[in-house]
């Protein structure tokens, strides 16, 4: 029996879509599917993951935006980029909705153009 259940929870690891990690009890905040290794647990400690979005009035650069929200900024940390920038804040919020990933330093000013939110690559505390 024990070799069946040991047998059934490899073959359910193997077919989900992220790898079983119980070290991290589930307080990671993974970003999702499209962004491998962003938020997950890796060796018992919770990756840097994109942060709740931030309205242009209210930061400058991610360093200000990951502060506001009780955590630090972590330059490229999230599969490379800084930080997701989106047209406004529904777009922001819509986990249907990617947004334009930039590599940048967290206290560059985020480079905003005609885009109103962003989500920054944050530390999970």
């Amino acid at each position: 029996m024990r070799r069946r259940s040991l047998i059934l929870f490899s073959l359910l690891t193997a077919c989900s879509a992220r790898p079983v990690d119980s070290d991290c009890d589930g307080m990671c905040q993974p970003a999702g599917p499209r962004f491998p290794g962003v938020g997950e647990c890796k060796q018992g400690v919770c990756t840097p993951t994109y942060a709740e979005c931030s309205a242009m009035g209210d930061v400058s650069t991610c360093a200000e935006a990951c502060e506001a929200q009780g955590s630090s900024c972590v330059a490229n940390g999230c599969g490379g980029f800084t930080y997701r920038i989106f047209y406004n804040m529904t777009f922001c919020e819509d986990p249907g909705i990617d947004g334009v990933e930039y590599e940048r330093e967290c206290d560059e000013p985020i480079d905003w153009q005609v885009n109103e939110a962003v989500k920054c690559c944050c530390e999970q505390e």
